[in-house]
């Protein structure tokens, strides 16, 4: 199916100029420029308006771009179980994720869907969790990683992993003698409201692990007057590890960190919190074989991570 034209409206909406979607579509500017007159005029009405050299969509834009991107989603679906028909083993995994979560879960997952599938190409896609639902949900995707909830009904949330958040100490902190065993929990729980008036190393707002800290912090009844403010989860372990303050990772992330000094790490916040990862598509895709193999490959992956929480089948 030819769907050049859905396709250069949706690049023009994507980029919001007509240099940025000539240079992803690799045609010129001015190839674009007569292509978007042509098919206004065709239409009678404006898909954009110009203001400078960006160009937003008018409200007739913004219908044909909604389905533009449903067309170019069934293409791909097309073009997906096309392949599979035709050649089997060959085909396409297109996967979104955090690009924090690539260390521990990709290499070995890929190895393993090689050996399954070696003639399959795999796509990787990283983003934050709202970019990664946008190219989910415009079929850009086969399947994402998220800890993030959508209450978009097309899509399908298959329960992963469970994670939790630790607080990060070093050693030598006075206060990390005061950790105690809770029943069931795989690593000694810290009640943050020993550390009133100490310093904080906290991630910026808009990171999601800032909101499973500030969640700790409120169940403690903390609110903090002295802190770091930075983005990168392993320098703040290092900070902590200099007793520069107290910091905060996940579980499933500390594991794989290296640290010039040592640290210690505790459960903290509600002990029945936990952090759920699913692994999201779209229930109205076609579940390409090697796609559903990469999802099997994955959950065995994690599977053998035994210092995570798993869903039970209870779960919801």
């Amino acid at each position: 199916m030819n769907l050049r034209e859905q396709e250069y409206v949706l690049a023009i909406a994507k980029f919001q100029s007509l240099k940025g979607a000539a240079e992803f579509l690799r045609v010129s500017p001015p190839t674009l420029s007569v292509f978007l007159s042509s098919l206004e005029q065709s239409l009678g009405v404006p898909l954009f308006n110009r203001l400078g050299k960006k160009f937003v969509p008018t409200e007739v834009g913004k219908a044909y771009i909604r389905y533009a991107q449903e067309m170019t989603f069934l293409n791909r679906q097309w073009e997906s179980q096309l392949s599979s028909l035709k050649h089997g083993e060959r085909g396409v995994v297109r996967l979104g994720l955090h690009p924090r979560r690539t260390t521990y879960l990709l290499p070995a997952a890929l190895r393993e869907l090689n050996i399954l599938h070696p003639k399959v190409d795999v796509k990787i896609y990283e983003g934050s969790s709202e970019e990664l639902f946008h190219l989910l949900i415009n079929g850009e995707v086969d399947l994402i990683i998220n800890n993030q909830t959508s209450t978009s009904p097309v899509l399908d949330f298959l329960p992963f992993y469970r994670d939790r958040l630790v607080a990060v100490l070093s050693p030598l902190h006075p206060l990390a003698s005061q950790a105690v065993t809770l029943p069931g929990c795989s690593l000694p729980w810290i009640d943050l409201s020993l550390f009133a008036g100490e310093t904080f190393i906290l991630q910026l707002p808009d990171q999601s692990s800032r909101m499973y800290t500030d969640q700790a912090l409120a169940y403690a009844g903390i609110h903090p007057t002295r802190c770091y403010l930075l983005e990168n989860l392993e320098a703040a372990a290092q900070m902590a590890a200099e007793g520069l303050g107290i910091a905060f990772n996940f579980l499933g992330y500390i594991q794989y960190f290296s640290y010039s000094k040592p640290i210690s790490y505790f459960l903290t916040g509600d002990p029945n919190a936990f952090i759920d990862y699913y692994i999201i598509r779209r229930k109205d895709a076609y579940l390409a074989p090697q796609v559903a193999d990469f999802i099997q490959v994955l959950q065995n992956q994690i599977a053998q991570q035994d210092f995570l929480t798993f869903p039970r089948p209870e779960d919801p």
